[in-house]
């Protein structure tokens, strides 16, 4: 073969080549840049390398939602938040999925968005790549870092994302109590009362700065969730920082005290290849993206647990809300397990100091007993190695894996159905671990979760849907301590649906039917208790209604009772605003509930749209009675062509079954 190399053309065509390339460099460094949008394209993402700083900002149609808001992080050995270059921007990627949830506010899920990733280089060539999606109902990214590093060397030092409101924003914020404070030294617990409607920029009262999630409406353009979401042991649990001037809000991490102290670091070490959790921005024009939105399990990794059989959602009866820390005996337990068997109730948690009050043989045979019935027990723990000063027992039996996992043997030995674990106090990695061992341990023994005095669930009801619930909210328990947390309960309530409650379930203990309980005077009225197993969603429902109580419930609110489910295929946002009332809808199967509570000391008539029920729904009304401080009940049927209007009593309610 005989070959003729033209060698002037050849080295004319490397040059060519090269000058494309230096072309491209500097296109792509001039730009460094790009725009995602959402699939319906009413939200825009727009990244920008600022003097090789990253920032991002997002526009609702064409008004702005967040003002240019930095990116990066800082590692141990390195440093992501300035002198950058963007060396790859990948192109548009659809991503899709649908997925099941065996308990939430919509049992099938179909979630679609538009996902870039950018990858930054610093001046030491270490790269980190950022993946934004942008879906229908909000922004969503994390960081990401490529190569294999287990050596355990690497921590992340600190994370500089912001979020930058406009100066018209309003805040409903949530307190993060200083950790070691409080009693029994057990904060952290996410356990205050949201700052309502405060302009943005003014700093948390507590060092420890604003928990998750944090709720905010920018000018007359739309409201904003942010949050996060998969959280794994390879991370701490974020949240915003106590400064915020200029409406800057950023992630901050636990403060050094938190859990157990300098025995853990703040800085989270991390092995390589590393995801950080995502931080999600939720966005609509109006509440009906929030409270609907289901971005916090979209994100989150699939069920880890392959046999799922054991997890079934429910309600329980609990003792300890009416009568504290000695109701654990078992007189008071056959009390509320008779009531909780009338009412057909799954479960019956039993509370703390049980193990010294009855004791594990006596327990076993209560099990069997309550089996027999159709009633699975729930046993509380003291989550406790050396963290809290609790007394409450049993404690120091889940803090270890050699500990919990023979414990967990014990109690499926003894039938047991669940566990609730109280007092974490922290947010740092160790912490974070500590939740997800319990899971883990806990699905081979085929037991639920339900953690008290614990953090938000960060998408662990989809990753590991045995945890049914978690406080990680200022509930009922708060009431009953003092007759301010009851003044303030009917307006908090009417906060909790737009802020805690969309991320994941929450155990607010719910339903108190007499005005008195301990010693206070609950202010709400019957009709606002009975509409808060629907208002809330919570994958086990803990009732705190009194067998006394129920005694004296008319049949038909027995009947809603025995009924109201605590898992469901749809959620419907129907009206209200934050603080002041709230309506939603939600369907199981066939049946509709409709429940709507008032925050405020006036009347209210509402004027509702409920066209996107089915036509030809029958049902029971239980609302308050105009005259008198009872119950009024009535039979009624719903025209979803027709509005529905219903008048709320001074901090009442009205809840609606009907199919």
């Amino acid at each position: 073969m005989n070959l003729k190399i033209n060698l002037p053309a050849v080295r004319l065509a490397g040059r060519i080549l090269a000058v494309i390339a230096v072309i491209n460099s500097m296109v792509l460094a001039m730009s460094s840049g790009f725009q995602a949008k959402s699939p319906n394209k009413e939200l825009k993402l727009d990244f920008q390398l600022k003097e090789g700083r990253p920032v991002y900002s997002v526009k609702l149609g064409k008004d702005v939602i967040l003002e240019d808001s930095s990116l990066g992080l800082v590692r141990s050995d390195s440093d992501f938040t300035h002198d950058l270059e963007v060396t790859d921007i990948s192109k548009i990627k659809a991503v899709s999925q649908e997925y099941s949830l065996l308990h939430g506010k919509r049992s099938n899920i179909k979630h679609k968005a538009n996902q870039r990733i950018v990858t930054l280089q610093n001046l030491q060539q270490q790269q980190m790549k950022i993946v934004f999606q942008v879906s229908d109902d909000g922004v969503a990214f994390r960081y990401e870092f490529e190569g294999s590093d287990d050596s355990g060397k690497l921590s992340i030092n600190s994370e500089v994302t912001g979020f930058a409101f406009p100066e018209e924003t309003k805040a409903w914020l949530h307190p993060l109590h200083d950790s070691k404070t409080g009693w029994s030294r057990g904060y952290p617990s996410y356990e205050s009362h949201y700052v309502i409607e405060q302009p943005v920029g003014q700093p948390s009262p507590y060092a420890a700065g604003w928990a998750f999630p944090a709720l905010f409406k920018v000018g007359q353009t739309g409201w904003v969730l942010l949050s996060e979401t998969n959280t794994g042991k390879s991370y701490c649990g974020c949240r915003l920082g106590q400064d915020s001037t200029g409406g800057v809000y950023r992630i901050a991490f636990p403060q050094a005290a938190e859990h157990r102290g300098p025995i853990d670091p703040v800085a989270p070490s991390i092995n390589l290849p590393f995801e950080s959790p995502w931080r999600i921005v939720i966005i609509g024009k109006q509440l009906k993206t929030i409270v609907e939105s289901t971005m916090a399990t979209d994100l989150a990794e699939p069920s880890k647990i392959t046999d799922t059989s054991f997890i079934k959602p429910g309600r329980a009866g609990w003792s300890w809300l009416r009568f504290g820390d000695n109701s654990a005996e078992l007189k008071m337990q056959h009390n509320y397990l008779d009531m909780t068997a009338k009412l057909g109730w799954e479960y019956l948690l039993v509370d703390c100091n049980w193990d010294k009050l009855i004791g594990y043989e006596k327990i076993a045979e209560f099990a069997k007993e309550a089996k027999e019935k159709g009633v699975g027990l729930i046993l509380w723990y003291n989550s406790n190695g050396e963290w809290n000063d609790f007394a409450m027992t049993p404690m120091n039996r889940v803090h270890t894996s050699q500990l919990r996992n023979e414990e967990f043997k014990r109690l499926k030995d003894m039938g047991i159905a669940g566990v609730k674990v109280d007092f974490f106090g922290g947010d740092k990695q160790a912490t974070m671990q500590l939740y997800l061992d319990i899971l883990e341990d806990a699905a081979k023994y085929n037991l639920m979760v339900n953690f008290h005095g614990a953090t938000i669930p960060r998408g662990w009801q989809r990753t590991w849907p045995n945890m049914v619930t978690t406080e990680a909210v200022m509930g009922m328990e708060y009431v009953t301590f003092d007759q301010k947390n009851a003044d303030q309960q009917p307006q908090h309530c009417c906060v909790l649906p737009f802020t805690r409650n969309v991320v994941a379930p929450m155990d607010f203990t719910p339903v108190v039917m007499n005005r008195r309980i301990r010693n206070v005077q609950r202010v709400t009225s019957g009709a606002f208790e009975l509409a808060l197993p629907v208002i809330f969603e919570s994958g086990v429902q803990h009732f705190g209604l009194a067998p006394f109580e129920a005694e004296k419930l008319p049949q038909q609110v027995t009947q809603y009772l025995k009924t109201i489910p605590t898992a469901w295929d749809q959620t419907c946002f129907v009206a209200g605003c934050p603080a002041k009332d709230v309506v939603i809808a939600r369907r199981k199967a066939d049946a509709w509930y409709i429940a709507g509570i008032n925050g405020e000391k006036e009347k209210k008539k509402l004027d509702l749209d409920l066209s996107f029920l089915p036509k030809g729904l029958n049902g029971t009304l239980i609302t308050d009675d105009p005259a008198e401080d009872k119950l009024l009940i009535k039979d009624i049927n719903i025209s979803p062509d027709k509005v529905f209007n219903i008048e709320l009593a001074p901090y009442g309610g009205f809840v609606i079954r009907c199919k």
